[in-house]
């Protein structure tokens, strides 16, 4: 998600402020507000929808109730073992590094922020640039236990090559995941928002939820940062409650999850998460000397300088305050929180690449919002007589079939048939028939801060009529 300096006012024009009288200082207000909002913006995005806003969420109240269920489910949640020879390992699709443009970060920094968040795969999506490789030169072994994957973001996919894809890169997308898949890589559809008509063939799948894209439709919120002192209050807001700040911008990702059913209608897709993590959304003031502050941007890049007076207007400077002394920050998009916001939970034989392979070929996946509960150990399956098939599974149907799930919480369970919402029960289990054929699929839903929200996705049991098969 980088941050555009297109839209800030020139520093070089416009690094001083005057400061003569109440109508100059009326004017540096609104210079500043305009900076500030621009900035903040910027990292954002300019589309918008009409959804749920996170505005409403972003009050001390509502984060201290969303907080207090968070830990509540915490001591609340059941430890579910799983039999069989799958294990669950939780992964983070769509990361970057330091190797794109637009993040700064560490992988020593990374993989820190991905033990703290539970995740045991980093599957990293550079932006493809000439100085290096994405596949050769990128992050992949195991590091101190987590399991790390290298890829790019390229051409409106996410692409993990099983060698150097350098002379592809500015292919066409068709191409592009003919060449990956034909090499045994695998190709994910991105950002849905921006290309809901494409047909990509021999996909491995798609993004069923992107968290930049979630961003992106809150209107309220966009229009909210217009007032300084928002901004101030939201960045303490920020530092006290870090994940349900960053985590109020969730969704039920909608138009994603309708496309999704339609493409799988077509052949099967894998659903997959887009934790879109470049750890560089935010704002920092410093003071640059003693007549000037610095506006960083999340890159810890200058934007521009403002008169030390001028920020004084929005918030009360220290005396003592020395040279490089953090005035504001707001920091939005840690990575340890960003990973931690959702993640794809794939069901593997063993820890490696060839068995994430073999989980994300064949569907053995589900999204999960863990920053509001832990995931870890639902299961959701088909049963045929002494027989069990996991998510993903192809097979024709037939009398007798049941669908079968878990959770290590009580939720709301929604059975999904080829798009279309066909039971719902509560519990901390579920069992449906398979009654005709048809793409099935849950969602979990819990009661967080008052309302109801989605926290988790599973993969479809694809049910064909025995005629097509």
């Amino acid at each position: 998600m980088p941050l555009s300096r297109q839209t800030c006012p020139n520093p070089s024009r416009q690094s001083r402020l005057p400061t003569s009288n109440a109508a100059d200082r009326w004017s540096r207000s609104r210079f500043l507000r305009g900076c500030l909002l621009a900035v903040v913006l910027a990292g954002f995005g300019c589309g918008i929808a009409e959804a749920l806003d996170a505005i409403d969420r972003l009050t001390p109240e509502r984060l201290e109730a969303t907080h207090k269920d968070v830990l509540r489910f915490q001591q609340e949640r059941k430890k579910l073992i799983r039999s069989g020879p799958l294990r669950e390992y939780r992964a983070n699709l769509h990361v970057h590094s330091a190797f794109s443009h637009d993040s700064r970060g560490k992988i020593d920094d990374i993989v820190a922020a991905a033990k703290a968040a539970g995740t045991d795969i980093l599957m990293f999506t550079e932006h493809p640039a000439a100085h290096y490789d994405v596949w050769l030169d990128g992050h992949q072994g195991l590091k101190e236990g987590v399991l790390l994957i290298p890829g790019a973001e390229s051409t409106g996919m996410l692409v993990y090559p099983r060698q150097s894809i350098k002379e592809f890169t500015t292919a066409k997308a068709q191409e592009l995941s003919e060449v990956v898949r034909g090499r045994e890589g695998l190709t994910f559809l991105s950002h849905l928002e921006e290309r809901m008509d494409w047909e990509i063939q021999g996909l491995t799948g798609v993004e069923i939820y992107n968290t930049h894209a979630d961003v992106k439709d809150e209107k309220r919120l966009l229009g909210s940062m217009k007032n300084p002192l928002w901004l101030l209050k939201a960045g303490e807001m920020y530092q006290r409650y870090p994940q349900e700040a960053l985590s109020s911008l969730q969704d039920y990702p909608a138009d994603y999850l309708k496309r999704w059913d339609q493409l799988c209608q077509q052949a099967p897709h894998t659903g997959v998460s887009a934790n879109d993590a470049h750890q560089n959304i935010g704002l920092t003031v410093r003071l640059a000397d003693e007549d000037q502050v610095r506006v960083e941007d999340g890159l810890g890049e200058q934007l521009l300088l403002l008169e030390k007076k001028a920020f004084a207007i929005l918030q009360p400077i220290p005396a003592d305050a020395k040279v490089g002394t953090t005035l504001f920050q707001m920091r939005l998009d840690p990575y340890e929180n960003s990973l931690r916001h959702v993640g794809t939970h794939l069901l593997l034989t063993e820890l490696s690449q060839p068995a994430v392979w073999d989980a994300l070929n064949h569907g053995r996946a589900f999204v999960a919002f863990d920053w509001m509960a832990d995931a870890t150990g639902f299961d959701y399956a088909l049963r045929s007589g002494e027989s069990r098939f996991e998510m993903g599974s192809q097979l024709a149907w037939n009398e007798g079939l049941t669908l079968t799930g878990v959770s290590p919480l009580p939720a709301r369970w929604r059975l999904i048939r080829n798009g279309e919402i066909i039971l719902q029960t509560d519990g901390a289990t579920f069992t449906a028939n398979a009654t005709i054929p048809g793409n099935y699929r849950v969602e979990l839903w819990l009661k967080l801060g008052g309302e109801d929200r989605i926290w988790i996705l599973s993969n479809p049991i694809y049910l064909s009529s025995p005629a097509s098969r």
